[in-house]
């Protein structure tokens, strides 16, 4: 009786492992998955250049028309007016920028940029891709009116420069000077056979608010997260939750 019983704990925990060895291997091999659809996830830089500069120049255009109508105290008007007609000012140029904000649905949209992933040398011994981003994304002036900022992150920055007598305000992937790609050799071989298909993809969103009484308006452009994916076969080879 003993025996059949030994048999048969031996049988049931034979079966378990064989159950378990797939999911085992699994988790320790580097797989490329599938991309999750969003709506507007596939915009070329030049398309979300559109979008930020429409949001920056109506917030910019309210910032500056807000300051005007304040204006300052004048000389027959009592202090208690002055600071009801700003208070008033104000709230009518919140109102118009929560209308904006809405109406566009800033509070909703999560828009994916992407941007070309150059693959420049595989080393085979660490598994390690160095991978390189040129693309950069044109974006507005970061002026007294009007803060335009990326918050801090360790991917994706904003550089603000003159060059030759032009203005340049720049998005872009802040690698140093590669990032690096631990990948599997299959996986990195078929990334380097389908190169053109390989690109970073970057999720924003907008955030437009204003701060204190007398400061500019906030222009954010907010990475939510950034991936390294194949745009041909929609799978995501890797990806990071930013902020």
């Amino acid at each position: 009786m003993r025996t059949i019983l030994r048999d048969l704990i031996r049988h049931c925990m034979l079966l378990f492992t064989l159950a378990l060895i797939p999911s085992l291997l699994s988790s320790q091999s580097t797989q490329a998955t599938p991309a999750t659809a969003l709506s507007e996830d596939n915009l070329s830089p030049a398309e979300f250049t559109v979008i930020l500069k429409e949001a920056w120049t109506f917030l910019k255009d309210e910032s500056d028309n807000y300051a005007k109508v304040v204006g300052k105290k004048t000389e027959f008007e009592t202090t208690a007016e002055f600071e009801k007609r700003s208070v008033d000012a104000r709230q009518a140029y919140l109102t118009k920028i929560t209308k904006f904000i809405k109406d566009k649905k800033l509070d909703q949209r999560v828009i994916g940029v992407v941007l070309k992933a150059g693959l420049d040398q595989y080393d085979a011994d660490n598994q390690v891709y160095s991978v390189t981003s040129p693309s950069t994304i044109d974006a507005p002036y970061n002026l007294p009116s009007v803060s335009t900022e990326v918050p801090p992150n360790n991917y994706v920055a904003l550089s603000d420069s003159i060059r030759k007598g032009y203005r340049t305000s720049l998005i872009y992937l802040k690698f140093s000077p590669y990032f690096k790609w631990q990948v599997g050799r299959d996986i990195a071989k078929a990334a380097r056979n389908d190169e053109a298909s390989v690109f970073f993809k970057v999720r924003f969103k907008i955030e437009m608010g204003q701060g204190e009484v007398r400061k500019g308006a906030r222009f954010a452009i907010v990475p939510k997260q950034i991936m390294l994916i194949n745009q041909r076969a929609n799978t995501v080879y890797w990806e990071q939750t930013l902020r």
